[in-house]
C-alpha cells in the first residue's frame, strides 16, 4: 500500500494533484459560477461542478445556488436542495442554458459544504 499523508488529527490527506484527478475521471469540469455564467454556451451541454449557496423563491417555488456577486444557477429537481436552503454545497451535474429556461443544473450529486 502506498504512503497516505495524515494532518494533524491523523486524518488522511488527500493531494490535490490527486483531487484533480478524481474529478477528472467523474468527468466533471469543476468551475465558478462566475465562470459558469460568463461563459455558459461554451460549457451548455456539459458536466460540471460548482459551489454555492441554495437560495428559493416562492412564487413560483424554484430554487439556485448563487456567490457573492450574485451569479445565479437554477437547481433541479428541487428536491435535490429543497432542504438545503441558506446552505453553502458542491453541485455536480449536466449545465443547460437557453432563453427559455435560463442557467440549470440537472443535479446528480449536491454535497453540504462547511461554512
Amino acid at each position: 500500500m502506498q504512503n497516505l499523508i495524515l494532518n494533524k488529527t491523523g486524518k488522511v490527506v488527500l493531494p490535490v494533484s490527486l483531487l484533480l484527478l478524481l474529478a477528472a475521471c467523474s468527468g466533471a469540469t469543476e468551475v465558478s459560477l462566475a465562470n459558469l455564467v460568463n461563459q455558459e454556451y461554451s460549457l451548455d451541454g456539459r458536466t460540471v461542478l460548482t459551489k454555492g449557496v441554495v437560495r428559493t423563491f416562492e412564487e413560483p417555488r424554484h430554487y439556485w445556488i448563487e456567490d457573492e456577486q450574485l451569479n445565479r444557477v437554477s437547481i433541479e429537481p428541487d428536491a435535490a436542495v429543497r432542504d438545503l436552503v441558506g446552505e453553502r454545497v458542491e453541485v455536480s451535474g449536466r449545465f443547460t442554458v437557453s432563453r427559455e429556461q435560463g442557467r440549470v443544473i440537472q443535479a446528480q450529486r449536491v454535497t453540504l459544504l462547511s461554512n
